[in-house]
């Protein structure tokens, strides 16, 4: 029987005190409201969220969705992709998590994202995202292997920087008989100026933190971006 990421995806990565991190650092930077959890996949973040906002959570996985509601019923749910915002409402919070932008393979796809996201901000809105800082891909020059059991299936994750600045994840599950499932999907780096400028060219002001410590550090392995329109 086919193995869903969606279905391990929790297993595989969640933190809860990493969630519950992430959830008051939005906290900190606006107190309620409707908020636009995109790439929210299982809605960890939503979760810690919702009795704060309204929330709707976006993903391009119906599986993700699925588990998302059933962890959120109130919440409302959006199957779509990160290329196509243009239908969406306009919000007080836009939130992108988890990496996401880094699935993001251009720059110009990025900038379509950043510039498509701001459009869907209410006046005062803030759009809140992170990326890999430059030292993540220097990590996984050397290759990263992960082994063990989740969820009853033996599995391999492999993790190693490839040209261009890009991030191979590679997953392998094994059923009862030894055959094995992969899923493969790549991630890219970007540095910081190529992100600020774009931000500059879209008319924002913004806020740098490095794995939530205001300012830019980039031993650090995350940026978070606070955005808003305009100057004042």
């Amino acid at each position: 029987m086919p193995i869903s990421l969606a279905e391990v995806f929790d297993a595989l990565v969640e933190d809860e005190a990493v969630s519950q991190r992430y959830a008051s650092f939005v906290r900190e930077q606006i107190h309620d409201g409707t908020c636009l959890d995109l790439a929210c996949g299982t809605g960890t973040i939503s979760e810690r969220l919702k009795n704060f906002f309204e929330i709707s959570g976006l993903d391009i996985d119906p599986a993700m969705l699925i588990q998302y509601k059933l962890r959120n019923p109130e919440c409302k749910t959006i199957l779509g992709s990160l290329s196509d915002l243009h239908e969406l409402g306009s919000y007080d919070a836009i939130l992108l998590f988890g990496d996401s932008l880094n699935y993001v393979l251009s720059l110009d796809e990025v900038k379509s994202l950043l510039s498509q996201a701001l459009s869907h901000l209410n006046k005062d809105g803030v759009f809140l995202f992170d990326m890999h800082t430059e030292i993540r891909y220097e990590e996984f020059k050397e290759e990263y292997l992960e082994e063990g059991i989740v969820l009853g299936h033996p599995f391999q994750w492999t993790i190693l920087s490839l040209p261009d600045q890009v991030l191979n994840h590679h997953f392998a599950f094994y059923d009862d008989q030894g055959h094995a499932q992969t899923l493969s999907f790549d991630q890219k780096v970007y540095s910081l100026e190529s992100i600020m400028e774009i931000l500059k060219q879209l008319d924002t002001r913004v806020d740098i933190y490095s794995d939530f410590i205001l300012g830019v550090h980039p031993n650090q392995e995350k940026y978070l971006f606070v955005v808003r329109k305009g100057s004042l």
